[in-house]
């Protein structure tokens, strides 16, 4: 990009009336789902051992009472990524002046607009017209579903897009009147993961299939020494279309994962791109517990530990305890949507 986006912007007349009543329509939306049934159980995520009679059949089961995120696009890129901080979320809708949904804003849209110098006070708006939007308006139709959909349709779904250059990991819920429902992860999907027992159909069609079976082997993952910049990490993480950088110290040993999430965190604390990545990793990850799992570990097994660390991806490890890969929350929807076309077929 030759110039900063945003920085040639105009200011352009906008109706506040007309914003306000967009943002009103999405208050009362939000209104009428927090009224809707909603058991404490459906909101917290049980141990993955533990069976459920509460199980999610289907997409609409998986998102409850849970509340519509959304922004105007009037909102600047601080703002979104700020709200996405504040809700713990991965994706948040933009809406138009009208209320028309425009597309999303998303972590890894935070990733590229860092490595493009876009400013923070860029409008959402604009930045879902540039080439680099992860989820413009184009995209939303082929990516809605509706909440009646099963978890493994919605899997199936995640898993054409994974394939693809796009490679997204969101899907937008839509009812029968195109009305937005909410916005589902790959990590929704496998919290669901995390709410069935060994018994039942999903978990049977996933068969025996382990970490190691379902996980980015390291060699196909982009990789960068302790003294890389956030500048070139989140550069190479762009450029190799991965959702992880492998960070290594000077022997080779892994230090960290720099994801699209570490890019929101840096982008809402303006933290340097001139920054060692190495070092900026020791201060935000010394609970590396958290996020690693065996690799004879079953899929179940990793759904339960992104779930409880609240992240997109562990560290495979082998029995002497290198890093063997990565599973991401993508790589547990793939698990998910290949199980559907074994029924299928």
């Amino acid at each position: 990009l030759s110039a900063p986006i945003g920085a040639s912007r105009r200011p352009t007349v906008r109706s506040s009336r007309r914003i306000r009543a967009a943002m009103a329509a999405i208050a009362l939306s939000m209104q009428q789902v927090a009224k809707r049934p909603c058991d404490e159980a459906t909101v917290e995520d049980p141990p993955a051992h533990r069976c459920r009679t509460d199980t999610p059949g289907s997409v609409g089961d998986l998102v409850g009472c849970r509340p519509i995120l959304a922004l105007s696009d009037a909102s600047t890129l601080a703002d979104a990524a700020q709200e996405l901080l504040d809700h713990d979320r991965s994706a948040v809708a933009v809406v138009g002046e009208d209320g028309a949904l425009l597309g999303a804003f998303t972590e890894n849209d935070v990733a590229r607009a860092y490595c493009a110098d876009a400013l923070p006070t860029c409008s959402v708006g604009e930045w879902l017209f540039t080439h680099v939007a992860r989820l413009p308006q184009g995209v939303v139709e082929s990516l809605t579903v509706r909440p009646s959909a099963t978890i493994l349709e919605a899997a199936a779904l995640l898993r054409g897009h994974a394939q693809s250059d796009t490679a997204f990991r969101h899907l937008i819920v839509r009812d029968d009147l195109g009305d937005l429902v909410c916005i589902v992860s790959a990590l929704d999907l496998a919290r669901a993961l995390c709410k069935v027992c060994p018994d039942q159909d999903i978990v049977r069609r996933i068969g025996r299939s382990t970490a190691a079976d379902i996980m980015k082997p390291r060699a196909a993952l982009p990789i960068c020494g302790e003294a890389a910049t956030l500048a070139q990490t989140l550069r190479q993480m762009s450029a190799s279309r991965q959702n992880c950088v492998l960070v290594t110290d000077g022997a080779g040993a892994v230090l960290g994962v720099v994801t699209p999430r570490d890019a929101l965190r840096a982008f809402a604390e303006q933290v340097p791109m001139s920054v060692e990545v190495g070092n900026w990793l020791r201060f935000l990850q010394s609970a590396w517990t958290l996020r690693v799992v065996q690799r004879d570990e079953s899929v179940q097994a990793c759904a339960a530990k992104m779930v409880t660390a609240a992240v997109h991806h562990v560290l495979v490890l082998t029995a002497d305890g290198r890093v063997a890969g990565v599973v991401s929350s993508t790589d547990l929807a793939q698990a998910l949507g290949a199980a559907d076309r074994k029924a299928i077929a």
